[in-house]
């Protein structure tokens, strides 16, 4: 077992995150397919009621998959024209630091931080000092050995808690950022509001996000199909609509400045072709590495795959969570491409605001 991989890395994982999902409690080996594609409302707000606890189990089953798998650095980026996928993220992470105002000496909080892929790029680049909060006790104990094995644990620090009650006092950040991680709050004003509460007057709050376009349509079931099986693939317990987040930052009492998917920036293949397994797009791709990674990814590869562990589960070789965990990791993936495909659904949606100067006439003191 690799060294990164927490301990008790097991089946036991699998059974915990399923349990928010299966109707069927004493089956917790696989999939419950129905369940996750027609949730009842009842079920998805005891998910929202639980949201914190869903996110923490997810990552706890995903994140040791996730690094091995595509490195660092736990999120979508758009392509750049010559440059690989990590390449192509890194050289993402300094644009969005760009949009995101972050400056040399500032203080800035990065909100749902994994293990600190961007905060290590971004206090790198900037010489800032940035801390990170999230809700995974393994995030933060990978998350502090990588950044001191970069030689950045002076400027880079992890905090475990809930972004809806940060253990920060107020106007103690010069600015804060997001990475696809705010959605994991279920009311996005909520999270909004207590971001605002912890930034300086004048401070900037930058993230892109999962998020729902404005082209997905709730009156047509292949959209909420779509829908329900990206919270499921990814841990979500409720999926934002642009429109709403939009709304929401207004009456948290940002100013919003900006705002794009930062998904149609993706050039020259579209951001989903690695997850969908795309190997028509993946040989241009530079490097071996870049193509083996999508070539994993493809269809009858996967199926292939997926065909021989049932015979190895069979013959008792491997446990029968195998087949349900690689059943959750396809709806992570192919959920998530579908939704880009049909236009539907962005990992990216980016907005740029600021927490106001002076609030009511009277500026608030520091």
């Amino acid at each position: 077992m690799a060294s990164h991989m927490p301990d008790n890395y097991n089946e036991t994982r699998l059974h915990r995150y399923l349990a928010h999902w299966n109707r069927d409690k004493n089956n917790l080996a696989s999939v419950d397919v129905e369940a996750i594609s027609w949730p009842t409302e009842e079920e998805r707000r005891e998910r929202m009621k639980n949201y914190d606890q869903v996110a923490s189990d997810y990552y706890d089953l995903v994140s040791p998959l996730y690094e091995q798998g595509w490195g660092q650095q736990f999120h979508y980026s758009p392509l750049q024209p010559g440059l690989s996928l990590a390449e192509s993220t890194t050289a993402y992470e300094k644009v969005f630091a760009e949009l995101a105002r972050v400056k040399e000496g500032m203080r800035v909080l990065d909100l749902g931080c994994g293990i600190g892929g961007p905060a290590r790029t971004i206090a790198s680049t900037y010489n800032c000092k940035v801390v990170g909060i999230t809700n995974s006790a393994w995030h933060v104990e990978r998350g502090t050995a990588l950044t001191k094995k970069a030689g950045l644990d002076h400027l880079v620090s992890f905090v475990k808690g809930d972004f809806v009650k940060l253990p920060f006092p107020d106007n103690s950040f010069d600015a804060a950022y997001s990475v696809e991680s705010l959605c994991y709050a279920p009311v996005p004003v909520e999270v909004y509001r207590e971001v605002k509460r912890v930034l300086k007057p004048g401070a900037p709050f930058t993230f892109h996000d999962f998020a729902m376009t404005e082209k997905w349509d709730p009156t047509i079931p292949e959209h909420v199909k779509v829908r329900n099986w990206i919270e499921f693939g990814n841990g979500l317990s409720k999926m934002h609509w642009v429109p709403d987040m939009r709304k929401a930052l207004k009456e948290a009492g940002f100013i919003l400045h900006r705002e794009i998917d930062m998904a149609l920036t993706s050039s020259p293949a579209p951001w989903y072709y690695g997850p969908a397994g795309d190997i028509c797009w993946a040989w241009r791709t530079p490097g071996w590495a870049d193509f083996w990674k999508v070539f994993k990814m493809w269809p009858p590869f996967r199926g292939t795959a997926h065909l021989v562990y049932k015979i190895m589960i069979l013959f008792g070789m491997v446990p029968k969570e195998v087949s349900g965990l690689m059943d959750m990791m396809w709806y992570c993936s192919k959920a998530t491409a579908l939704g880009g495909k049909m236009g539907i659904f962005t990992p990216m949606y980016a907005f740029v605001c600021e927490k106001p100067r002076r609030e009511n006439g009277v500026s608030p003191s520091n």
